[in-house]
């Protein structure tokens, strides 16, 4: 907190407040160091109380009225960085976000999911754009539920999502990959009184330490290519061969 407060960034009242006391300590701390100083000894106990009272009166109100500003600042800022940061529609992550934070940690391994809705068109078409958007949030929802916090769940752009699930193995992502499916399956979008059936095909990929993020997501986006083909509504994952996927499912 106290980091935060001398950065000037206050998000609380009680940041306000702590900001109010530290500055009202401070001036009052130098008052008293001004009144040594200035005043001769015959007028310092006189005056010293007085300066120090005055100071503090007129500080606690400026200072309390300044940190209320700043937090308003900080509050407009981090809502600011959320909008920049965040997908408006779904609330979770942006495409650009996603790569920002990807870049900034090289060391990243892990699988890298590309998510896709099935027949989302149809969705468009038949309960109109309105229930498109509706059943894209629907789906960030389930997918939000099934990752963890360190993971990052982003809208790559339009139905598309992409998850990248820190150190986790291959054998763990594909338990993941497929039960976010099940899920999105499992669960129907509700849409003004009605429920959509909505499923979801996934590709996956693994990303090695100082790997490319940018040719993991191309391989996670060949293997959802593969799972679209094969019927969708399924997961296919580029570190097992076509034979023991098929295997795998039946």
């Amino acid at each position: 907190m106290m980091r935060d407060i001398l950065k000037l960034r206050l998000r609380t009242w009680l940041n306000v407040w702590v900001f109010t006391v530290t500055m009202t300590i401070g001036t009052v701390l130098a008052c008293a160091f001004l009144v040594t100083v200035i005043y001769p000894d015959q007028l310092r106990a006189l005056m010293g109380f007085r300066a120090i009272l005055i100071t503090t009166l007129i500080t606690i109100p400026f200072a309390f009225f300044v940190g209320s500003k700043l937090r308003e600042n900080t509050l407009l800022s981090d809502e600011l960085v959320r909008l920049v940061n965040r997908d408006r529609l779904t609330d979770v992550a942006t495409r650009d976000f996603f790569f920002r934070r990807m870049e900034s940690d090289p060391n990243a391994y892990g699988v890298s999911l590309m998510v896709d809705i099935d027949h989302f068109k149809q969705v468009n078409d038949t309960h109109g754009h309105y229930a498109g958007d509706a059943v894209i949030k629907h789906v960030s929802d389930v997918l939000r539920g099934e990752v963890r916090e360190q993971d990052i769940l982003c809208r790559f752009g339009g139905e598309e999502f992409v998850v990248f699930l820190h150190e986790v193995s291959a054998d763990q992502g594909l338990v993941i990959a497929e039960r976010m499916r099940a899920a999105v399956a499992a669960a129907a979008a509700p849409v003004e009184g009605r429920a959509i059936a909505v499923t979801v095909s996934i590709g996956g990929s693994l990303k090695e330490r100082l790997a490319d993020i940018n040719v993991s997501i191309q391989q996670a986006d060949a293997a959802l290519y593969r799972a679209k083909g094969d019927g969708r509504n399924r997961t296919v994952v580029d570190w097992l061969p076509a034979a023991t996927e098929e295997a795998r499912r039946s």
